[in-house]
């Protein structure tokens, strides 16, 4: 059974390919995430700058075995825990996160192989009435989406060897 502590190592395993796939698609970024405005006029007298760029981008990761985009090619999220705490489809619902990088690896698991960045923003208010309910053997359950299904609703900023939309 994977822990907390295993999903952090994947995280930081792939950290650079992570950075490299947010800073590739900073500019699809959504407006309302991130926005440049005048600065003060302290700020421009003083500190002799003119524009500040305020951002406030949250991503969430899920990172998933090669065998699930061979099988599924769609992405999940928990929405019941094994001690019934707060999931992740709760947090969203909620308004956490902003986008969702939801990534594959290769068969030898040493790189990213396929992923797809989701503006959970369009489809934050469809995720409950939504996704293929699946329940794992734990006693833990999770949504499954399709990838067509956040296309359709202008989610999926962009994407790669994802086979058909």
């Amino acid at each position: 059974m994977s822990t907390t502590l295993d999903f952090r190592l994947e995280e930081i395993k792939f950290m650079p390919e992570i950075n490299k796939i947010v800073k590739d698609n900073f500019w699809l970024f959504p407006a309302e995430i991130t926005n440049i405005n005048l600065s003060t006029e302290e700020e421009d007298t003083k500190e002799s700058f003119d524009l500040v760029y305020n951002s406030k981008v949250e991503i969430s990761v899920r990172i998933r075995g090669y065998k699930y985009w061979k099988e599924y090619c769609d992405f999940t999220i928990r929405n019941k825990s094994k001690y019934n705490n707060k999931t992740e489809l709760h947090k969203l619902i909620e308004g956490k996160g902003s986008l969702y990088l939801y990534a594959w690896k290769t068969m030898d698991e040493q790189k990213l192989y396929a992923w797809v960045l989701i503006d959970i923003n369009k489809i934050r208010s469809l995720l409950s009435e939504n996704g293929k309910q699946r329940y794992n053997y734990d006693n833990t359950a999770f949504k499954a989406y399709s990838l067509s299904w956040a296309n359709e609703n202008n989610a999926i900023l962009n994407f790669e060897n994802i086979p058909v939309l």
